[in-house]
């Protein structure tokens, strides 16, 4: 699939439902927004996500193409460009060596090293916002 609106026209015939019926199912008045959707022109509305996976079958990382493992890349990724912002670099050598670098300093560090340091940032970042959460006025759902 190149797109995600390709993706939810195949899913929808291949249910058997016309633009129509899913467009009944998902609220909308006209079956003109799944088209626009469909052809790429209109995107699926960030709100609207579970509501489409729902209605083709799918869980929203189904639906959304998130797989583990690129949530995990995307994850390190996302670590890494702010550890940079930081002053902290992770540089991997043509041997598989793993070295961290701070102000001129390298310090010989290994994958699971790394592995760790993204599991406790992940864990501190679902606790602060957690606690952001239960801090904060809840709009819906």
């Amino acid at each position: 699939m190149d797109n995600l609106g390709q993706k939810i026209k195949k899913r929808r015939e291949e249910l058997g439902l016309s633009q129509e019926d899913l467009a009944k199912i998902l609220g909308y008045k006209h079956k003109s927004s799944i088209n626009k959707i469909e052809l790429g022109a209109a995107d699926v509305p960030r709100a609207k996500v579970p509501a489409f996976a729902k209605a083709l079958g799918m869980t929203a990382i189904e639906f959304s193409g998130w797989t583990e493992d690129r949530k995990t890349v995307s994850f390190s990724y996302c670590l890494e460009q702010q550890m940079k912002l930081l002053g902290w670099v992770v540089l991997y050598d043509a041997d598989g060596n793993v070295i961290l670098t701070h102000d001129g300093v390298e310090y010989e560090v290994t994958e699971e090293n790394i592995k760790e340091l993204e599991s406790r940032v992940a864990l501190y970042m679902d606790f602060l916002l957690n606690d952001l959460a239960k801090n904060s006025r809840k709009i819906g759902g």
